[in-house]
């Protein structure tokens, strides 16, 4: 038997620029992909994340983990009643047979009085629902019928371990009390919408989402609260530097003016910043990056100035160069953040223009 050779044409090139980034990582994995890789247990913790953010009206959410969970995985507490987000972590599609399985038990528990039907129960799972599991959730007056059709095989003794439940009496009653119009799926293309809009999101697909808004590259006519401190030490810096007693109306005729529009300016872009970060990214990421800011230009705020407004402009001079390599928000961050995070420190009482 012959054996066929067949030349193996060159590769193509990439068709985008490569980065540092895109060496270091690869390609990315996309974010329907990684549902697809993650265990059980991240999968129900990645519920967890979503349904946080989920509904602002939750006053608690909490995980049901273990054995004794009755049926459910992460509930949305509120003060009239609950939610309930099943976490599926199947090799396959749900199911019909795995809905049954899970609604049995909400049958059962709310019959015997556990807890209350929910508002809303949602299947939360990695690969979807099988065809014949969507066309019952679009017909959900079928849903009914597939779990007393299915009752002995999927509920009847593997609901607890310890009792033999029969589909009779009042427990059949209950179930035909129940409208299952509260139960559906949520689609793994809104599962990863809905998680986009957490700060948890970037830290488990990656910032590909991110779009930091457009800077303003003006500050407002009126000193905000929040810039007194910062504002203050500037004037002082300024006052040191030539003797002369800078208040907000004189320093406008004087050199100082563009510093101190400038400063403003670099202050409101570190605000926008942060709030870019508090949004998007996990919780302290932004107190980190002033922490780096703070240990970047400690040296020279150390160092011996002739006056304040010298330390000011070393200092600013550093600040600029700083690298924020492994910093997660690297990738956002501009020159005028770098200087205003500066300002932000003076506005913390980290360290002042002048030593008094």
């Amino acid at each position: 038997m012959s054996i066929s050779e067949i030349s193996i044409e060159i590769p193509p090139a990439p068709e985008f620029m490569l980065t540092a980034l895109d060496v270091q990582k690869g390609e990315p994995v996309h974010p329907l992909d990684r549902l697809q890789i993650m265990s059980a247990d991240e999968w129900e913790v990645f519920t967890l994340e979503l349904v946080y953010y989920l509904d602002k009206n939750y006053d608690v959410v909490t995980r049901c983990a273990g054995a004794g969970d009755k049926g459910r995985d992460v509930i949305g507490g509120f003060s009239s009643g609950w939610d309930n987000y099943q976490c599926k972590h199947y090799g396959d599609k749900l199911s019909v047979a795995d809905v049954v399985a899970e609604l049995g038990k909400l049958v059962f528990y709310t019959w015997r009085g556990d807890y209350t039907l929910p508002r809303e129960y949602r299947f939360v799972t990695p690969k979807g629902c099988s065809s014949d599991c969507i066309d019952m959730f679009a017909n959900k007056s079928r849903i009914k019928a597939e779990i007393i059709s299915r009752w002995d095989k999927a509920c009847r003794d593997k609901i607890t371990k310890t009792q033999v439940i029969d589909l009779e009496g009042e427990l059949l009653d209950h179930l035909n009390t129940i409208d299952f119009s509260f139960v559906d799926e949520m689609s793994s293309l809104d599962l990863v919408e809905k998680h986009s809009k957490t700060p948890y999101h970037s830290s488990r697909f990656g910032s590909y989402h991110l779009k930091r808004p457009q800077l303003k590259r003006n500050a407002p006519e009126t000193v905000g609260d929040n810039e007194k401190v910062y504002i203050e030490a500037l004037l002082h810096a300024f006052s040191d530097a030539d003797s002369t007693e800078y208040s907000l109306t004189n320093v406008k005729d004087s050199e100082y003016k563009e510093d101190l529009d400038r400063a403003r300016i670099n202050f409101f872009s570190a605000e926008s910043l942060e709030t870019f970060s508090r949004d998007a990214f996990p919780t302290g990421c932004y107190e980190e990056l002033k922490e780096e800011c703070y240990e970047g230009v400690h040296s020279v705020v150390r160092q011996k100035h002739e006056n304040g407004y010298d330390r000011f402009l070393a200092v600013s001079k550093q600040s600029a160069s700083l690298p924020y390599n492994s910093h997660p928000l690297f990738h956002y961050i501009q020159i005028s953040d770098r200087k205003g995070l500066c300002h932000q420190l003076v506005n913390d009482q980290r360290f002042k223009w002048i030593k008094r």
